[in-house]
C-alpha cells in the first residue's frame, strides 16, 4: 500500500516512496486521475459534452452554457459550474426553462432518471 514518506525511517527511499504515493491520484505527467475534479475554464459560449462529467467548469466571462437534449449526456452525468465572470452566466436547457447565475454563484447540473436538474446558490469567498 502506498504511503507518504515517514521522516527518519524512509532514508534512501524517500523519493520513490513519495512518487508511489502521488501516482494514486496523478498520472506520470502530474495530471489528476480517478475521482478527482478536473477544472475547465470557459470564456466563450459552450455546450456541455459527456467529457464534462465530473468536471468543474469556471466561467470567466458572461457566457451561455448550453445543455443538450435529455439522454445525450447520460444518466448519472454531473458537473459543477462556477460563475467567476463578474456578470451573468446562463444555463440554456433544451426545454423552456433557462437558469441565470449571478456572479459568484455555483451550480450543479445533474441528469438523473431522464430528467435534467440545476441546483444553484451563492458562494462565499473565504480567502
Amino acid at each position: 500500500m502506498a504511503n507518504l514518506p515517514t521522516p527518519g525511517s524512509d532514508s534512501g527511499t524517500w523519493g520513490n516512496t513519495l512518487n508511489t504515493y502521488l501516482l494514486i491520484g496523478h498520472d506520470a505527467s502530474g495530471n489528476n486521475v480517478g475521482g478527482l475534479i478536473v477544472e475547465a475554464t470557459k470564456s466563450g459560449s459552450y455546450t456541455l459534452t459527456t467529457a464534462n462529467n465530473s468536471q468543474r467548469i469556471v466561467a470567466t466571462s458572461a457566457i451561455t452554457i448550453t445543455v443538450p437534449t435529455t439522454g445525450t449526456l447520460g444518466n448519472g452525468f454531473e458537473c459543477e459550474i462556477v460563475n467567476d465572470s463578474g456578470g451573468s452566466v446562463i444555463i440554456d436547457g433544451p426545454g423552456a426553462t433557462n437558469v441565470t447565475m449571478a456572479d459568484g454563484e455555483v451550480a450543479c447540473f445533474l441528469e438523473v432518471n431522464g430528467k435534467q436538474r440545476v441546483v444553484k446558490g451563492s458562494s462565499t469567498i473565504i480567502s
